[in-house]
């Protein structure tokens, strides 16, 4: 039988597909790269501040396959002065970064009023930068201090910003979003507490000032506490507005208390008056007694006994017999029981 001709064109055809190979076109390339650049602001640290205290942010460049590279940068970074003040003085106010342009050219670095700034509603930074061409490279170019002054959330925002590059022509790129921190009223409070019978330096037993637990426990804040340092101070930082009890504590002594403290906005550091525990509260009972003498004088005589104060880290389980954090039990731990006997605790923290 004739095979029609038609049939057989098609079967030379389909096998003429089959022998023939890919065109370059048809094979797998590697993706193309698109070019692209972005200016932007890192979040600001911290994201919740003080008033009074600092944030910091910095200010990011990025390039992907720009060809010939970006060498240079204009930027207004604006800043809402009723929240927030710039450090440093109104020439050097940026502390610029040897991160996207290697160490960079710094031709501008100012601070400008709001009738000199892109839109004319807030001051801004002006920095103008230029270094080494980069054509793929992501790095930060400065960093922006600045001082909390009210409270509230506050934005910092690109204004304008300007890229060029090594042909002295300008880059297409994005803009990053705002940055925002918010500013809280916080009060530092610092003070010194002191134990009777204990010196500033060590004792022969190794005991110094160090250990004593202070607390603060606010109405609406939960209670804080550190260990004093070996001269007896202590910080307690960032406390929320509110009404506090402070109270000073330590093996062998009645507590100290200081109840009713209102931090407020209008003092945002404090210092509390200094304050010396009173010894012989061997048993812990509030009560300076009989059943304390008798402490002692079961263990009369003891030495190399455990020392908390002695302790870097505090973690020394006491011997609240030693009243004086010497290391030995005697004589000197009756005379300051003896000389607070009857008192009972806690004590008042004028």
């Amino acid at each position: 039988m004739k095979m029609p001709k038609s049939l057989v064109i098609f079967f030379a055809l389909a096998l003429m597909l089959q022998l023939t190979p890919l065109s370059a076109s048809a094979k797998t390339t590697a993706p193309q790269v698109t070019p692209s650049a972005s200016v932007s602001l890192s979040a600001p640290s911290p994201a919740v501040g003080q008033v009074g205290g600092d944030v910091i942010f910095d200010l990011v460049f990025s390039a992907t396959s720009i060809t010939p590279g970006v060498s240079g940068a204009e930027v207004y970074v604006g800043y809402d002065p009723a929240f927030v003040s710039p450090l440093g003085s109104p020439q050097t106010t940026t502390e610029i970064l040897s991160g996207f342009f290697g160490t960079p050219n710094v031709s501008i670095n100012e601070i400008l009023p709001a009738a000199q700034c892109p839109g004319g509603t807030q001051p801004c930074i002006h920095l103008v930068l230029a270094g080494t061409p980069q054509t793929t490279q992501t790095g930060f170019a400065a960093r922006f201090h600045f001082r909390g002054a009210a409270e509230g959330a506050t934005c910092f925002s690109i204004l304008q910003s300007s890229l060029v590059n090594s042909d002295g022509f300008a880059v297409t790129h994005t803009v990053g979003a705002q940055q925002c921190v918010t500013f809280e009223y916080a009060v530092d409070v610092t003070g010194l507490v002191t134990r009777q019978g204990v010196p500033a330096n060590p004792n022969t037993g190794g005991g110094t000032l160090s250990c004593t637990s202070v607390s603060a426990t606010g109405l609406a804040t939960p209670m804080q506490t550190l260990n004093t340092s070996s001269t007896g101070a202590f910080s307690l930082a960032n406390l929320a507005l509110d009404t506090f009890t402070f109270r000073a504590s330590y093996p062998g002594y009645l507590a100290a208390q200081k109840s009713g403290v209102v931090l407020s906005s209008s003092q945002l550091n404090l210092v509390l008056t200094t304050i010396s525990l009173r010894g012989g509260d061997v048993n812990g009972d509030g009560v300076i007694n009989i059943l304390d003498v008798g402490l002692i004088i079961s263990k009369f005589g003891q030495t190399g006994v455990a020392v908390r104060s002695a302790s870097i880290t505090c973690s020394v389980v006491d011997e609240p017999a030693d009243i004086n954090d010497d290391g030995r039990i005697n004589i000197s731990d009756l005379a300051i029981l003896s000389g607070n006997w009857g008192q009972v605790g806690p004590i008042t923290w004028p």
